[in-house]
């Protein structure tokens, strides 16, 4: 089992026997409905000039390199806002690198997220630091875990759709088990969005 793996899965026994401080690791500075509902301009008057997106299930479907034109001009407006945008994925180059030249944006793939190396090259990429940056993503454990770790801004967004591939499924299902605990503690319960 990759490193990766290994960490995410440590990450989701220490929230279930709840331990405070992974719970606080996987909940995110923001939770909203899609990369649509974030309030961008807030961001930039606050100091965030970088952001860090993940693009499973964050910006695209599962295995989709179709962009589309809303995307497109989401980044257009992020770019002319003055946003230094990389999107970041586990996944192979052949599936970030064609989005990320269709975006005119930074790109990373197979990054090892949670891991602090994800984080690290990423930023170095965008020559930033963590006091000015953002990470959006789906996904608790990988995108939230390893970017509240790091001091970055985290932003939750729900799952574009519920397929999901061999590499993204398994931590999808231990993130919505996760959920459920969280949830029954009421700590964090899903569609009940906050900025």
């Amino acid at each position: 089992m990759a490193s990766k793996n290994k960490e995410m899965l440590k990450v989701f026994f220490k929230v279930i026997r709840n331990d405070n401080n992974y719970i606080n690791l996987v909940i995110p500075n923001s939770y909203v409905k899609d990369i649509y509902s974030i309030n961008y301009e807030d961001l930039y008057q606050r100091g965030y000039h970088n952001i860090i997106f993940d693009v499973d299930n964050t910006l695209l479907p599962v295995n989709d390199i179709a962009v589309p034109e809303t995307l497109i001009e989401l980044f257009e407006y992020l770019k002319n806002t003055g946003f230094s945008i990389c999107i970041v994925s586990n996944n192979s180059e052949d599936r970030v690198k064609s989005p990320a030249n269709k975006l005119g944006v930074l790109y990373l793939s197979k990054a090892n997220k949670p891991n602090k190396e994800a984080f690290d090259n990423a930023l170095k990429k965008l020559e930033a630091g963590t006091n000015d940056t953002i990470m959006v993503g789906d996904q608790m454990l990988s995108d939230i875990k390893g970017a509240n770790e790091y001091g970055l801004y985290t932003i939750l967004v729900d799952p574009l759709e519920d397929k999901y591939d061999i590499k993204t499924g398994t931590s999808k299902v231990l993130q919505d088990m996760m959920i459920k605990k969280l949830s029954k503690k009421n700590i964090f319960h899903r569609n009940n969005y906050y900025k």
